[in-house]
């Protein structure tokens, strides 16, 4: 079982410069993918998106990048030539109109700094992922180990509490034909109460099978069956990878089932181990939310 909840982070030192990389995730309904990285790496995106998708399926992740120190320089120097000979031209234009002596030197044209282009180099792709890859696989996998981490102590958490769902499930199994018998006792004395006004009146067949579907609505043993399957399933789904939906969908069922049973009761000590599970639900359904 797997977390979406964790933290992951590594240095890698380069001959002038080192690659700090830090990745975290916290809960998301779906996988998505935030990176904040240098722009020296914007053309590894698309190639660090599908390692993070290679390696989790759900959470947002953020994975931040920042550089220290130079890398190998990846610039070109080039110059304006036509502007060059603009200036010079107009210089000596400027000098001859003032009257004044002297050649135009190459300081002079230099230092209108317009004429000076810096290019950047369009660096291989495969020389910037050799240079970043390290830091990032370190990120990830110590990620991937915080996530797996923090899943074995949700499925702990998960286990104790429907251990205890499922001694509440044999608790009202047991309770099961005293509740049977406590209501048809009620039923018999209401019956009784009122047979007198109701006998020149009665039709017999007919009260009969008004009594069998009244009982039939009391029976809870559904319910309980459903729950407990829920329960089982529940159990095998944490040896499953990507199982959190499943077991969030799993939770409303329980909820569902619980409910309708405790309705059907009609049972004061049944109605406190109902609030009892419910709790329980509750607190699986809080780990659940974390849950891949």
């Amino acid at each position: 079982m797997e977390s979406m909840t964790g933290f992951g982070s590594s240095i890698f030192q380069g001959e002038n410069f080192q690659i700090h990389c830090q990745a975290k995730s916290i809960n998301h309904r779906y996988l998505e993918v935030t990176l904040r990285i240098p722009r020296r790496y914007s053309s590894l995106e698309e190639r660090i998106r599908k390692r993070v998708l290679e390696l989790f399926e759900r959470g947002k992740i953020e994975i931040q990048i920042k550089i220290y120190g130079f890398p190998k320089e990846v610039k070109d120097i080039a110059f304006d030539l036509e502007l060059a000979r603009k200036i010079k031209f107009n210089l000596e234009t400027l000098k001859a109109t003032l009257n004044l002596g002297g050649e135009i030197t190459l300081a002079e044209i230099l230092s209108f700094r317009e004429i000076v282009l810096l290019e950047e180099k369009e660096e291989d792709l495969e020389s910037l992922w050799i240079e970043l890859e390290p830091s990032l696989e370190e990120a990830l996998a110590e990620l991937k180990n915080s996530r797996l981490r923090e899943g074995a102590l949700l499925r702990g958490y998960i286990e104790k509490f429907l251990e205890e769902l499922s001694g509440v499930a044999k608790k009202i199994e047991a309770l099961k034909e005293k509740v049977r018998e406590e209501n048809l006792k009620k039923m018999k004395e209401r019956i009784e109460r009122n047979l007198s006004e109701l006998s020149s009146q009665l039709d017999e067949g007919r009260f009969y099978q008004e009594v069998a579907l009244f009982l039939d609505r009391l029976d809870f043993t559904e319910e309980l069956d459903r729950f407990k399957v829920h329960l089982q399933e529940m159990q095998n789904l944490l040896d499953e990878k990507a199982s959190g939906k499943r077991l969030d969908f799993l939770c409303q069922e329980l909820y569902r089932e619980i409910n309708t049973l405790s309705n059907k009761a009609q049972s004061a000590e049944i109605s406190q181990l109902a609030v009892i599970a419910k709790d329980l639900i509750e607190k699986i359904r809080e780990q659940v939310q974390n849950v891949v």
